[in-house]
């Protein structure tokens, strides 16, 4: 087997600011990682919010379903899209979902700034733009999942799509110092209404510089645009050079790998579904959504204010100043992989303060040490779960992968964010405690089932998951739907 490491490329011998084309692909992915940054900034900032007295008082104090539904409601309609994205992606093309994510964050956050005006109904209003935010949220993570992995150079394509979800922690970052200045020493309906209305030029950024990315090469040579696709790969991988070689093996590759599809009808739901493999790819995109939200973070992430009160830290400014150092620490957390058992700490921590006759503030310091801890470790692991879903698909299958990662996400994202706050109302810290054999589960499910994906095209991990015991060391070069084609022949 040819080792792509070793093709020669334009990239190899340019430095990075002689490399034009890469430059030029640099600025395509920039819309994606400010998305991601608005991602991130949206997703953090109700938690903050929520500290203000003026943003209570202004949604009519919402609290336990009122508020978990709230934060449930993106979730909710994030669910109804996914399907009309999927289409969206494999016949209009990639950059109708980013679109769509502009034009919903610009008018969702606009609705949103309007909850509280004398006559209106604060908390419908607010609901009603967190549904239209939810909507295009769902798109933009299934359609920029797909995005960085096949527009990216080869060469840096695992470490820019491992850095994808780091966007989302700079957001949070961006939220919770924005909450910490707002919140914290702004009293009138300001406090909030400001953090919420800084979405908007993060929206127009987005839908104006849309306008200016090119389709996937993936997406234009399945449309019959072979033209097209090697003139991508030719300016963006090869910096202008026709003949580089390393272009030369991406769009055989390339060939070999969509056309075995077509000709198995690989993107059919009952081809799909007929192959243990590629069940195995749609079962591994669901289990990074478990991994990653049935961990207990959304907790922390959309209550952390609850978790600070149950330990007696009750002022806005000291709550809104502790999430937004944990914000930094958890932008640099985000390298290894491994988190689990920091709950049993929350939970003594929150137990010892409810159980004492006057509070315990040791109780209260021990909870705020144990939060950067466990978001410490759960970072680290961040950049596979949210990279992996995409990576392991097939080219065919890879919109109808992130559907199935965005059906789970939307589904555990709406259940979690509305029972942790039913429950933390209801039975305080003694909830954690749910989620502990949960993060045992977790392990023993990516120890027998998941890949080792380090170091190869998305053409090679295609073919891992074709043989007996999917494992790197059966990469071959044969295209990834060989069998497959052979097991789905009455498909025809």
């Amino acid at each position: 087997m040819l080792d792509w490491h070793t093709i020669p490329n334009a990239s190899d011998r340019l430095k990075w600011y002689q490399n034009k084309g890469q430059l030029k692909l640099n600025l395509f992915l920039s819309i994606i990682f400010v998305g991601m940054v608005l991602n991130g900034y949206d997703g953090s900032l109700v938690s903050g919010l929520q500290a203000s007295d003026a943003w209570q008082a202004d949604l009519g104090y919402p609290d336990g379903v009122r508020l978990g539904l709230l934060n449930a409601i993106g979730s909710i309609s994030g669910l109804v899209v996914g399907p009309i994205i999927t289409y969206i992606d494999e016949n209009w093309g990639r950059r109708w979902g980013i679109r769509f994510y502009g034009y919903t964050m610009l008018i969702g956050s606009v609705i949103g700034c309007v909850a509280g005006i004398s006559g209106a109904n604060g908390y419908g209003i607010f609901v009603a733009g967190r549904a239209i935010i939810g909507l295009g949220l769902a798109s933009f993570l299934m359609t920029s999942l797909i995005v960085v992995q096949e527009i990216t150079h080869p060469r840096s394509r695992e470490s820019v799509a491992a850095s994808w979800d780091s966007y989302w922690i700079l957001g949070s970052v961006i939220a919770a110092w924005v909450n910490f200045g707002c919140v914290g020493y702004i009293t009138s309906s300001w406090s909030w209404r400001i953090p919420y209305i800084i979405q908007v030029p993060f929206a127009l950024y987005i839908l104006i510089m849309v306008q200016f990315v090119p389709e996937t090469p993936r997406f234009l040579f399945a449309k019959g645009r072979e033209a097209e696709a090697y003139a991508f790969l030719v300016e963006y991988h090869g910096n202008g050079d026709v003949d580089d070689p390393l272009v030369q093996f991406e769009f055989q590759e390339m060939k070999d790998a969509i056309n075995a599809e077509k000709a198995a009808k690989a993107e059919k739901w009952s081809t799909i579904l007929k192959t243990r493999a590629n069940v195995h790819r749609l079962g591994l995109a669901a289990l990074m959504v478990f991994l990653t939200i049935m961990s207990g973070s959304s907790i922390i992430y959309y209550y952390y204010t609850t978790v600070f009160d149950l330990v007696g830290i009750t002022d806005p400014t000291t709550q809104t100043g502790i999430q937004a150092g944990l914000s930094v620490f958890t932008w640099f957390c985000q390298i290894s992989a491994v988190y689990i058992g920091n709950f049993i700490g929350l939970c003594v921590s929150s137990g010892v303060f409810a159980n004492a006759s006057e509070g315990n503030t040791r109780a209260g310091i021990a909870t705020v040490a144990l939060v950067w801890i466990y978001l410490g470790f759960f970072n680290c692991s961040n950049p596979v779960l949210y990279s992996y879903p995409a990576e392991v698909q097939t080219f065919s299958m890879r919109s109808k992968g992130l559907l199935v990662w965005n059906t789970v996400t939307q589904l555990m994202g709406a259940y979690t964010t509305w029972v942790d706050a039913i429950a933390l109302n209801s039975i305080g810290y003694k909830y954690y405690i749910v989620y502990m054999p949960l993060l045992v589960i977790q392990w023993v499910l990516v120890y027998f089932f998941m890949v080792e994906t380090k170091g190869y095209t998305l053409e090679e991990i295609a073919t891992v998951f074709d043989g007996k015991n999917p494992s790197l060391s059966s990469v071959q070069t044969l295209p990834a739907v060989e069998q497959q084609g052979e097991e789905g022949e009455d498909t025809k």
